[in-house]
């Protein structure tokens, strides 16, 4: 089974008054199962933790070695370029931004479920036939029990043509 984690899951794992019962198992499923994020994530990512110390939030040297640790977690990076268009036309039809639509264009795409914090992504997903997990709409054991016994699939590669 493979998954799809979106921007604000993968944050939680490095900032602790983030992290929860649910981001725990999400992270768990590093370890058994096929775990993606698009091209984007390795923009928004970094992004994110320069906002978080820009904030005060983490210091200089922990936003370095949480990137450190980042690119050392076994996720795999969707290389395809999607459509300018398709992703436009997909934000606005479910009232998300182009940047969610990217996370969920991957999801629809490759039939993957979509992990996130973000209730609105759930719901675009939702509104697309995606397997969405969220809290609250998902419990964290819900994850765990869904994936539990699902052998792991090894991902095929992709890349743009």
């Amino acid at each position: 089974m493979a998954v799809v984690f979106d921007c604000s899951v993968t944050l939680a794992w490095f900032l602790k008054d983030e992290r929860t019962g649910f981001t725990d198992s999400a992270f768990g499923l590093i370890e058994t199962h096929d775990c993606w994020v698009p091209l984007l994530w390795r923009l928004e990512f970094p992004n994110a933790l320069l906002v978080a110390e820009r904030r005060k939030r983490v210091g200089r040297e922990q936003r370095l070695e949480i990137l450190d640790n980042a690119a050392q977690l076994y996720l795999r990076t969707d290389n395809t370029v999607p459509d300018m268009r398709a992703l436009s036309t997909l934000a606005e039809r479910r009232g998300i931004t182009v940047y969610d639509a990217s996370y969920l264009e991957l999801a629809v795409r490759m039939g993957f479920d979509l992990i996130t914090l973000d209730r609105s992504l759930a719901a675009a997903a939702a509104a697309e036939g995606v397997p969405a997990h969220w809290p609250g709409g998902s419990t964290a054991a819900q994850v765990r029990r869904r994936y539990a016994g699902r052998a792991f699939r090894p991902a095929t590669t992709i890349s743009s043509a």
